[in-house]
């Protein structure tokens, strides 16, 4: 079946808020009796954001062993993950709007709802859920699915595949990953500085 359009929203930045990321791994360390914040920070940041590019499965882990080992600790990386998730996932709430906004969407004939977002499938997953966002949603696509992340044509193509649509749409906060990227693959594309916007940025493409 083919719907008239879908409207498609990156996740983090867009559909929720980005918390200072600082005060998260501040208390992921904390359940874990580490009090280096700083310097586990230091080697953490670089690890993920190594092993995220590289598609590895579990950037978590892996930067959070690096993490770890440069401060001395023998806490349990796969400890720390789960409390990184739970800190990131209890400070990400949906606004009230953003969540309304879908909803609405959800019950409109004609269209349907997509998110496409950069990260680790069961992470971005399990936020949306925990945001209560999921069961406005048709279909998500996160890039590690697709072997690429945006602004590459490999999320969008997945996308495609998976709601079928005459006209797309991508509403994100990234300008080359969500905007330009969507741009380049034909896709219509509105750019959004975060959740307060995505209201007007809807109303904007219907």
């Amino acid at each position: 079946m083919t719907v008239d359009t879908a409207i498609w929203f990156d996740l983090d930045g867009t559909l929720l808020r980005f918390p200072e990321y600082g005060r998260v791994v501040a208390r992921a360390c904390g359940a874990v009796g580490v009090d280096a914040v700083g310097d586990f920070r230091e080697v953490y940041d670089d690890a993920f954001f190594e092993h995220l590019d590289a598609l590895d499965p579990e950037p978590y882990r892996r930067a959070a062993a690096a993490g770890l080992a440069a401060v001395g600790s023998d806490a349990d990386p796969a400890a720390f993950v789960a409390a990184l998730r739970d800190a990131e996932y209890d400070t990400m709430p949906a606004p009230p709007a953003v969540r309304e906004t879908l909803a609405g969407l959800s019950g409109e004939e004609g269209v349907a709802v997509g998110v496409c977002t950069n990260g680790v499938s069961d992470w971005q997953r399990g936020k949306l859920r925990a945001a209560g966002l999921a069961e406005y949603v048709d279909a998500t696509v996160v890039s590690d699915e697709a072997g690429a992340h945006k602004p590459d044509p490999a999320p969008f193509e997945r996308a495609e595949a998976a709601i079928d649509a005459t006209r797309r749409v991508m509403i994100g906060d990234g300008e080359d990953a969500d905007v330009a990227g969507a741009r380049e693959h034909g896709w219509e594309a509105v750019h959004v500085e975060g959740p307060a916007d995505v209201p007007e940025a809807v109303d904007s493409v219907r």
